[in-house]
């Protein structure tokens, strides 16, 4: 019977019913999922039997990493590496990236913002409207992660503005290597990924990671200061157009 080393080294691929069928293989998974605060045992666990608590455990770590193993119904290497790798919920490293955006259109765009916003924590419809209205400028209308125009001459070069939000210097460079265990510092043009770029903007955004200062300090319940809520990004720079451009995504159906 495969382990999950099996599968991950030998690139095996196995379906969800011979999984259930595999007691070594689940115990090996439950021990995980129980590391993991997803599982909790029984009496008789790690009991190798699939169950509803196995199931849901599973469920809840492929949703955390972005995996679509119960949608295909097949488990693979990726499944596997993702399963041994993953060892801290609070910082899930390179797990964190939502690598199943690869950018699309303008639309497309706001729904995969309102869904890693979902899956960040950033649900406030205000606050997504916010984070559009800063993607709408910063990519210069594009909705397509750019760079800075002239970065390349630019005294803080390499580390020039790139992404959705032009992320710039190099201790933000730094910051999302050491979250998303990646190497900006020395790789800075791999945060041009539309999947990285998206997180790095979420996730900059709710935790004041760019400039000290985050969206529920201007944009909470009814509490809406598109205005000030520039300074989350770079200080009041066409801070009034891009609140303009913030109230005309309050009028969208797309989230």
């Amino acid at each position: 019977m495969a382990s999950l080393d099996d599968i991950a080294h030998m690139k095996l691929v196995i379906t969800l019913a011979d999984l259930k069928k595999n007691p070594g293989l689940l115990r090996e998974i439950q021990a995980k999922l129980n590391a993991l605060g997803l599982y909790d045992y029984g009496p008789n666990d790690p009991d190798g039997a699939w169950g509803a608590r196995t199931e849901r455990g599973l469920r809840k770590f492929c949703d955390t990493v972005f995996l679509n193993n119960f949608e295909t119904g097949l488990f693979g290497p990726s499944f596997a590496e993702a399963l041994i790798e993953y060892n801290d919920p609070i910082n899930p490293g390179r797990f964190a990236i939502p690598t199943w955006w690869q950018g699309g259109s303008r639309d497309e765009l706001a729904k995969a913002v309102a869904k890693e916003g979902k899956n960040q924590g950033v649900i406030d419809r205000n606050q997504l409207c916010y984070i559009m209205a800063t993607i709408q400028h910063e990519t210069d209308h594009t909705f397509r992660p750019i760079a800075e125009y002239g970065g390349r001459n630019a005294w803080y070069a390499p580390y020039y503005g790139r992404g959705y939000v032009q992320l710039t210097h190099r201790f933000n460079y730094q910051a999302y290597s050491d979250k998303l265990s990646q190497d900006f510092v020395s790789y800075p043009d791999k945060v041009m990924d539309p999947a990285i770029s998206l997180f790095v903007i979420l996730d900059g955004m709710k935790n004041g990671v760019f400039t000290g200062v985050k969206l529920d300090d201007y944009i909470q319940d009814t509490n809406v200061d598109f205005d000030g809520a520039r300074r989350i990004v770079n200080d009041m720079d066409r801070y009034a157009l891009i609140a303009n451009y913030a109230r005309e995504w309050q009028n969208t159906s797309l989230f």
